[in-house]
């Protein structure tokens, strides 16, 4: 076990690592959560069998790019979205799966020695990537990125628990801390200020301390003065991934809310619950867990593929977790996660970001706030390392999230010509913000090498090449004949796009044979958008559902495996109804109103 300091993208450092101990990623954001490392593997058997595979060539990189570029929505203009990639699913839907991504996986995103966008050709040996490409994160829904893991094992000490302590509340110990934010206002509505993150300049010196000795320790000379300088107004959370935007930031702070209000309801009611940490712990987990499933899959996902996978008890999850292991015997750690999974299928969620978002009344509608809506540049820039916090150190309150407007609770279209509160559809077009990512890439003196890291479609078929996934054909046909899905292949996607030519005709002539040796990733978002867009294809339900299914019953304590539903918990709302939606969940930890 280690303390992590990572980050979405850059490079891995190198360091010596003796047996198969964890290694913590490359510094940059100051994770605070203790983390296990775990094993990655092919969903699909790797095979001797090239037709299943892009083809091996410096020519398939260059389709690749050419067709990241096409994925780019050409409809919207700096200051309107196209209505028609409106889907019927909250927005809270984008974020939710971030924030879910962020507990199961990391380390997918970096250059490193055996993952690498920049030298994508030639793919890496199958066996290559088993063996060594390496999850950073416990794939496991315990909420280690709000709890910060338990601080036992290999490489804990003092420093490392002294940090993890600094996310309690440090006089009620039973809470989890909690930041206030700071004029100016208005606030969006009538609930309390204590609506930030934690942030280390609300913490004892001597967490602070601990912080700066653990970032030495583990950073460059260079990394470890802009980690220090910026060390206010970083939040202290188990991953700081989750403030890179402030609505996965105001989305993990209704986690350490929903703890806090939990030991509120247990110590004012009679239910026999002793009001502690664990108590609260413990039902802010079931209830979350049992919201993955009820709320957050069967909106994202076919809820018939859903309920067959749970039904099923995701057999075929853990028959691949069998065959990996069988396959890897001398190499792995174990709680494998498909790479089909974490490099394709999940990455789904990239075509439901916004350009723009109604986001509350000071970022909003009616209008008469500050802006009429908020960018999602802003939304970037209004976190701890986003720049806009830089003289005050913590969030303003103008800028506390309205879930309404993102839970499906206060519905609004797009009919008055500001952003509909709804994600954007699943399909094969993101919003041009992902072409030129804000953050990405400014480190790069190569304007080339620049633009590939700000595109977000380009890194994404980079890496599913270079990791070497099989095809969306290949793993359609597997997953049908093991009898994990009902559909059979789609022999010609380009056909799927009869009204969009230009992909269409560029599918068909690529020399790679794109229309029929589809990139998986792709193939995903393709498969969603014939159906629609307004949740996954069976083969993306199947592929997710499974996964995270597999991941709930591999733990005996999740509420799947103890058959927990909101009846059983001793938490209501105040009208004496169990807390079944994700609606519920945020107005029980007061952050909705």
């Amino acid at each position: 076990m280690a303390i992590v300091f990572q980050s979405h993208g850059g490079a891995e450092k190198k360091r010596a690592v003796p047996g198969p101990s964890v290694r913590a990623g490359r510094p940059a954001t100051g994770d605070v959560a203790v983390d296990e490392e775990a094993d990655f593997g092919y969903f699909v058997p790797p095979l001797d069998a090239p037709e299943n595979y892009l083809p091996n060539t410096a020519e398939t990189l260059g389709e690749l790019d050419e067709l990241g570029e096409m994925m780019i929505d050409v409809v919207a203009t700096p200051t309107s979205e196209d209505p028609t990639e409106d889907s019927t699913l909250p927005p809270v839907f984008t974020y939710w799966g971030q924030f879910l991504d962020h507990e199961l996986t990391a380390r997918t995103d970096r250059e490193g020695a055996i993952s690498s966008m920049v030298n994508a050709h030639p793919p890496v040996a199958s066996s290559t990537v088993e063996s060594q490409f390496r999850n950073a994160r416990s794939p496991r829904f315990d909420l280690d990125s709000v709890y910060g893991g338990s601080a036992v094992g290999e490489g804990i000490d003092a420093d490392v628990v002294k940090v993890i302590s600094g996310l309690r509340h440090p006089t009620l110990t039973n809470k989890m801390r909690v930041g206030t934010a700071v004029d100016p206002g208005p606030l969006p509505d009538n609930l309390d200020e204590h609506r930030d993150l934690p942030r280390y300049g609300q913490v004892q010196s001597t967490v602070r301390e601990a912080a700066l000795r653990l970032a030495e320790a583990a950073m460059t000379p260079e990394a470890f003065q802009k980690f220090s300088d910026t060390l206010p107004q970083r939040a202290i959370i188990g991953d700081n991934r989750n403030d890179e935007n402030l609505v996965v930031a105001q989305f993990h702070l209704s986690f350490l809310r929903f703890h806090n209000k939990a030991v509120d309801y247990l110590a004012s009611h009679d239910t026999g619950w002793i009001a502690d940490f664990s108590a609260a712990q413990a039902l802010t987990r079931l209830h979350y867990q049992w919201l993955i499933v009820e709320g957050y899959l069967k909106g994202v996902c076919d809820p018939v593929v859903v309920d067959r996978v749970v039904q099923d008890r995701a057999s075929h999850f853990f028959k691949f977790r069998a065959e990996f292991d069988a396959r890897r015997q001398n190499t792995r750690l174990g709680n494998a996660l498909p790479l089909e999974f974490s490099t394709a299928a999940y990455r789904f969620g990239h075509s439901m970001v916004r350009t723009f978002y109604d986001y509350n009344k000071n970022f909003g509608r009616p209008g008469t706030g500050i802006l009429p809506r908020a960018t999602l540049k802003l939304l970037f820039e209004f976190t701890g390392g986003g720049g806009r916090l830089d003289d005050n150190k913590k969030l303003p309150k103008n800028w506390i999230i309205d879930w309404t407007r993102f839970t499906g609770a206060d519905p609004h279209d797009a009919g008055d010509g500001e952003p509909a509160r709804l994600a954007r559809r699943i399909d094969t077009e993101l919003a041009p913000p992902l072409h030129t990512l804000f953050k990405e890439g400014e480190d790069q003196a190569d304007q080339q090498l620049k633009e590939l890291f700000k595109n977000l479609a380009r890194r994404n078929l980079r890496r599913g090449y270079n990791l070497r996934l099989p095809t969306g054909q290949a793993l359609h046909k597997h997953l049908n004949q093991t009898g994990a899905v009902q559909s059979s292949p789609i022999q010609d996607v380009s056909a799927l796009f009869a009204a969009k030519p230009d992909l269409k005709n560029f599918l068909a002539g690529t020399a790679s044979r794109f229309h029929e040796r589809t990139p998986l990733w792709f193939y995903i978002l393709a498969e969603a958008e014939a159906a629609g867009g307004n949740r996954l294809g069976e083969v993306g339900s199947c592929l997710v559902a499974s996964t995270f299914v597999g991941v709930l019953l591999a733990d005996p304590d999740s509420a799947l495996s103890r058959g927990f539903t909101p009846n059983q918990s001793p938490l209501k709302m105040p009208d004496n109804t169990p807390i079944d939606s994700i609606a519920k969940w945020m107005r029980f930890a007061a952050v909705m109103q």
